[in-house]
C-alpha cells in the first residue's frame, strides 16, 4: 500500500492522488485498500484487547504489586471472519486463571455478527445453502460450508416464531387458502407434510402471504386450527368480500366453523381439472373451451344461461362432468356478484376466480425445495418457507394492486 503524504497545496495533493490511482488497475486498487484496512482493523482489535487486559489486571505489564488476583499468560491466535474479509492470526491475550474475557467478540465466535446477517439475507433472497458461499466469496474473501450456512440460518427460528405470533390487521378483502405437500424425514422414514398457506389482498391493494403452518393433512381439524390462529391474531373477517379456495372438503368444513358468513369462491382451475377427468381426450379441448365461457360472462345471470347451454350440449355424453360443475355452480360464480368499476372488472375477476395467485408462490417453493428432495426436520421446512414468503412479501411491499382499491 502506497502512503500519500499531504504536505503541499490542494493542487499538488490531488495530483498525487491521481498518480496513485493511475498507477494501478481498478481491481488492484480496491484489493489493496481492503487489505490495508483489514490490517488496521486487526491492529486496532489487538490494541483494544491489550488495553482491556491491562484494565482487568489493574496494572501495567511487568508491574509488580501485592494482592494480585490474576496474571497474564501470553496469547493465543485465532481467526475471525469480518465484513472486510478474514482476519487471521489475531493475537488474543489470556490470563492464568482463564477469567479474562474480551468484549471484542464472544467466546468461540468465528464470524462477525454482520457476516452472519449477510449469510441470512442472501439465504432469504432465495439462494440455496450450497450456493451462499459462492455468492459471498467475492465480498468476504472466504468460503462457508453448507452445514455452516445451515447452522447460521438457524438463527431464523426466532424470526419464524415472531412471524407466527405477530398481530394481524383486519384489513383483508380477499383471502386465498391452499396447501402444498413436502417430504420431511422422521426417525424411521420420510413422510409427507402439508404446508397450509394464507394469501390476502388488503383494502389498500397490498398483496401479502399472511401465514403458513405445517400440518399432517388437509383435514377439517388441521384447517380449523390454522383458521382459528388467523382469527385469534386479528383477522376477524369484517372486511372480507370473498374467500377463494379449491374443493378440499376439510377446508370447507373448517370455514363453516370459523368464517361461516363469508362468501366462498371455488377455484375454476381446480374445477376444470376435475371435469377433465371425466372426458375423452378427443373431446377434452372442445368441452373445456365451452365451459370457460361460463366464467367469462359479465353477470351471474348470463353465466347461468351459458352453463345451461353447455349442460344441454354435453349432459348425455358426459353426465359426471356436467354434475361436477352443476353441484358447485353458485360458489363458482360468487366472484361475479362483487361490484367492481367497469374499467377494472376484467382484471380483478381474473385474479379472484382462481387460487393461481397462491399457486405462483408454490412454484417458488417447489423451485427452492426441488434440489433438497427431502427436509431433515420440520424446523428446516419452517425456515425455508419463511425465507420464501418473506422474500416475496418484501418484493411486493411497494407494488400495490391499485385496481383493488377501486370498488364501488
Amino acid at each position: 500500500m502506497q502512503y500519500l503524504v499531504f504536505d503541499a497545496n490542494v493542487t499538488q495533493r490531488w495530483r498525487r492522488v491521481k498518480e496513485f490511482v493511475d498507477s494501478c488497475t481498478d481491481a488492484n486498487f480496491w484489493v489493496d485498500i481492503k487489505r490495508h484496512t483489514r490490517s488496521l482493523l486487526k491492529d486496532t482489535m489487538e490494541l483494544a484487547m491489550l488495553d482491556e487486559i491491562t484494565r482487568y489486571m489493574d496494572r501495567e505489564t511487568y508491574q509488580r504489586t501485592k494482592n494480585r488476583i490474576d496474571y497474564r499468560n501470553g496469547y493465543y491466535e485465532r481467526s475471525l471472519d469480518t465484513e472486510l474479509g478474514p482476519i487471521v492470526n489475531l493475537k488474543v491475550p489470556r490470563s492464568r486463571t482463564g477469567l479474562y474475557k474480551t468484549s471484542i467478540f464472544q467466546r468461540y465466535q468465528r464470524r462477525q455478527r454482520a457476516v452472519n446477517e449477510a449469510i441470512c439475507n442472501v439465504f432469504l433472497a432465495g439462494i440455496s445453502t450450497r450456493d451462499v458461499s459462492g455468492a459471498l466469496k467475492p465480498l468476504l474473501e472466504t468460503t462457508f460450508s453448507a452445514s455452516c450456512v445451515s447452522n447460521v440460518t438457524k438463527s431464523l427460528d426466532v424470526k419464524v416464531k415472531e412471524f407466527h405470533k405477530r398481530e394481524l390487521l383486519d384489513e383483508y378483502q380477499f383471502l386465498f387458502l391452499d396447501g402444498i405437500t413436502l417430504k420431511v424425514k422422521t426417525s424411521l422414514h420420510a413422510i409427507k407434510k402439508i404446508v397450509l398457506v394464507a394469501y390476502g389482498i388488503t383494502v389498500f391493494g397490498k398483496k401479502e402471504l399472511i401465514s403458513f403452518r405445517i400440518a399432517s393433512s388437509e383435514s377439517q381439524n388441521c384447517w380449523e386450527a390454522f383458521l382459528n390462529d388467523l382469527y385469534s391474531r386479528g383477522l376477524k373477517g369484517e372486511n372480507l368480500k370473498l374467500i377463494v379456495i379449491d374443493g378440499c372438503k376439510g377446508l370447507h368444513a373448517a370455514l363453516d366453523v370459523v368464517y361461516a358468513y363469508t362468501k366462498r369462491q371455488h377455484c375454476w382451475v381446480h374445477k376444470l381439472r376435475n371435469v377433465a377427468k371425466y372426458l375423452k381426450k378427443s373431446d377434452e379441448k372442445e368441452v373445456l373451451a365451452e365451459a370457460k365461457e361460463i366464467y367469462k360472462a359479465n353477470t351471474k345471470r348470463e353465466a347461468v344461461r351459458i352453463f345451461k347451454r353447455w349442460k344441454n350440449h354435453w349432459r348425455r355424453k358426459y353426465p359426471q362432468a356436467v354434475n361436477c360443475i352443476e353441484k358447485d355452480l353458485d360458489e363458482l360464480l360468487n366472484f361475479l356478484e362483487i361490484p367492481i368499476k367497469e374499467q377494472y372488472r376484467k382484471l380483478i375477476r381474473k385474479r379472484i376466480r382462481t387460487t393461481n395467485v397462491i399457486e405462483r408462490a408454490f412454484r417458488e417453493v417447489r423451485r427452492r425445495t426441488r434440489p433438497m428432495s427431502c427436509f431433515t426436520n420440520q424446523d428446516s421446512v419452517n425456515r425455508i418457507i419463511y425465507a420464501i414468503l418473506t422474500r416475496l412479501n418484501n418484493k411486493w411491499e411497494d407494488k400495490p394492486l391499485d385496481e383493488f382499491t377501486q370498488f364501488i
